[in-house]
């Protein structure tokens, strides 16, 4: 697999450098069959390796080659393709050695100017600035090729960025793009400019080269950066100037029309001091789950006090339109007054949101996304959802650490939410000192577990009575739980045998372990409880996930349910004031129940608000505070906000008493 990968990353090298590992022109054309004749060659079973694109098997052929033939006429070849080689696999100080070899030894070499450039290149790789210009400089000078000029501009432009030299490189750069009419080319200035804009530069450096540079390329995208920086610090006055400014020296540009529309949206917008937008779908199938969890949001906005209300407003768009969710993200992003965006809500969404949020430079915030790794790449994308690394890990601590748990068996689901529980919750009993002696999946599609059950050592009535008469009849040893192979062993409750002859056995079944985790859904989970005390596993802890969180729950597993605990991010008859208190008001707003997702909703917009009131009141401020929200005290838990954008959460374990579902904690 990593051949394969390092293959395709000196396929994507070869291409991206083009002339630098370019056949020389003199052998452009040949026919590589014409030359592979004689396959005991080592250089041609080398050059046949190469060219088929397994290159890292050809480079034992070209040492091999070089050993035989020191001063073959191959040889200077050979060094050029070891160089190659490792400079695509980023062994640049290896590969400038065989370049220089090479020149050293073959001047003449039709290899040569491809060898200094590739050399040039491998310097600037490690840094050293200095060498490479020098070398660059030295292939300019000789070559012929325009494109590989070009590229050599385009590179010593990168190194003046190397040593902080802004202005020197955009000149560089500048040339480039309008001396050139390559479109290829001109696509890869325009990306290196707007990747060292958006990267290197501040307001003031910013500022600074658009009086320096005046108009023309690259100031139509320095002033683009200056309009994202002033929208971001909420600097109305600024922003508006700044947009007047490239219509002004752009005014045949194509996104003249675009800076048209934010003036106009701003001059509109004026009075409104800060808004939160809020993306989500209020048509289509998903216009019910967008409604409720509207609802939320608007019922943290409603519970503030008026001076406060009066200083916020929600943009809300709909998402569960034709138009996609990257230009409705653009065009709330557009409003200077909007300082982040609550929404979307599915986990594709998000991810998609999250690259525009990246560009605009604007905090996204789902409230219901849980997808796992959805924010960790995104410094913009943050959430309140639940998660099942949040659900995994908060049962593995409770069990662990409040009721006293040591062993765990664990019952899984073969699908992507069954594994993920599954693993986040070993992990973590692993971490905190317990241990996990057994591990069974069941598919989706099943109704019979009695397979899954006896792995964990479950044993059927008539199996266990013969087992525990036969141990007493023979006088056997007890199996012993230090063996790990044992996960069950009869307990005789009672009885009286003499002889051969046993009467009023009473047996139970003792596990090694003191709960099983079954990360499933209740429709299954009913039916596998009851299946367990069938085996006779009947007094092991049984734990679960959100997905236990049903009344029908309690009515499949009925008497079966002793000893259970599950989690959830909301329970809406907790005993805690602030949840029958958002549970009051939001059946007396809206006259009905709120679901989890409102719920979710609700803290997140609080969380938002909060800071804005706290003085986050540019995109800027606001994305700092969402960093630091710590133990956040909210209906679905206490809330903090990872550095990664993640939250993390202390929320509910629920058992069920009296067959009705209960808070435990």
């Amino acid at each position: 697999m990593k051949k394969k990968i390092f293959n395709f990353i000196l396929l994507c090298y070869l291409g991206f450098y083009g002339l630098a590992y370019a056949e020389p022109e003199s052998l452009r054309g040949t026919d590589m069959s014409e030359q592979l004749e004689s396959i005991g060659d080592p250089f041609l079973q080398a050059e046949h390796l190469f060219h088929a694109g397994d290159f890292l098997e050809a480079k034992p052929y070209y040492h091999e080659y070089l050993s035989q033939n020191p001063s073959g006429k191959r040889s200077h070849q050979a060094f050029y393709r070891l160089g190659s080689v490792d400079q695509a696999n980023k062994s640049y100080s290896t590969a400038i050695r065989f370049y220089q070899i090479l020149l050293q030894n073959y001047p003449r070499s039709i290899w040569a100017n491809s060898a200094r450039f590739n050399m040039a290149v491998c310097y600037y790789e490690l840094e050293d600035y200095d060498n490479a210009e020098s070398m660059f400089k030295m292939v300019l000078r000789s070559t012929t090729d325009n494109k590989r000029k070009w590229n050599i501009l385009i590179h010593l432009a990168r190194i003046d960025v190397g040593r902080m030299s802004f202005e020197k490189a955009f000149i560089k750069l500048r040339k480039v793009y309008t001396q050139n009419e390559n479109e290829d080319i001109r696509n890869n200035v325009e990306a290196i400019a707007k990747d060292l804009i958006s990267d290197k530069l501040g307001e003031d450096k910013v500022s600074n080269l658009i009086q320096k540079l005046g108009t023309g390329f690259p100031v139509d995208l320095l002033l683009l950066r200056k309009v994202s920086i002033a929208r971001a610090a909420g600097d109305i006055s600024n922003y508006v100037a700044t947009l007047k400014n490239f219509i002004e020296l752009f005014p045949g540009h194509p996104l003249r029309g675009e800076m048209e529309t934010r003036i106009n949206n701003v001059e509109a917008d004026a009075g409104t001091k800060i808004k939160i937008g809020v993306v989500l779908p209020l048509t289509g199938k998903l216009a019910l789950t967008g409604q409720r969890v509207l609802q939320g949001i608007q019922l943290a906005v409603n519970q503030l006090p008026f001076q406060a209300r009066e200083k916020l407003a929600l943009e809300v768009r709909d998402s569960g339109s034709q138009v996609s969710i990257s230009k409705i993200i653009s065009e709330v992003s557009d409003i200077p007054s909007v300082v982040g965006i609550i929404g979307p809500l599915l986990s594709d969404e998000v991810k998609v949101a999250g690259e525009m949020a990246r560009k605009k430079q604007i905090p996204v915030f789902s409230p219901t996304a849980s997808t796992n790794g959805l924010v960790d790449e995104n410094p913009f994308l943050f959430r309140n959802a639940l998660t099942r690394r949040i659900q995994a890990k908060f049962l593995a601590q409770y069990s662990v650490n409040t009721l006293h748990l040591k062993r765990f068996a664990v019952l899984h689901p073969y699908e992507p939410f069954g594994l993920e529980l599954k693993e986040t919750f070993i992990n973590e009993v692993e971490s905190l000192g317990g241990e996990i002696v057994a591990i069974a999946g069941y598919d989706r599609s099943q109704n019979d577990f009695k397979k899954q059950i006896l792995e964990l050592g479950g044993v059927e009535d008539d199996d266990l009575d013969k087992i525990a008469r036969e141990m007493v009849l023979e006088d056997r040893i007890m199996p012993d739980f230090s063996d790990s192979s044992t996960l069950s062993r009869p307990l005789i409750d009672m009885g009286h045998w003499s002889g051969d002859d046993v009467e009023k056995l009473k047996v139970s079944l003792e596990l090694s372990y003191d709960a099983i985790f079954i990360p499933g859904v209740y429709d299954k989970v009913g039916l596998i409880i009851p299946q367990l005390a069938f085996y006779n596993i009947n007094k092991a802890v049984l734990l679960g996930a959100k997905g236990w969180n049903s009344p029908e729950l309690v009515r499949m597993g009925g008497k079966y349910l002793k000893t259970v605990y599950f989690v959830d991010g909301y329970y809406p008859d907790s005993h805690q004031i602030e949840v029958r208190k958002f549970v009051e008001n939001f059946i007396t707003n809206f006259g009905e129940e709120p679901t989890n997702l409102s719920a979710q909703a609700f803290d997140a917009a609080n969380i938002v608000i909060k800071n804005i009131l706290a003085g986050a009141d540019n995109r800027i401020k606001f994305l700092e505070s969402l960093r630091n929200v710590k133990s956040f005290p909210g209906v679905t838990g206490k809330t903090t906000l990872l550095p990664s954008g993640d939250s993390e959460k202390n929320i509910f374990a629920l058992t069920v008493k009296r067959k009705k579902i209960v808070q435990q904690n």
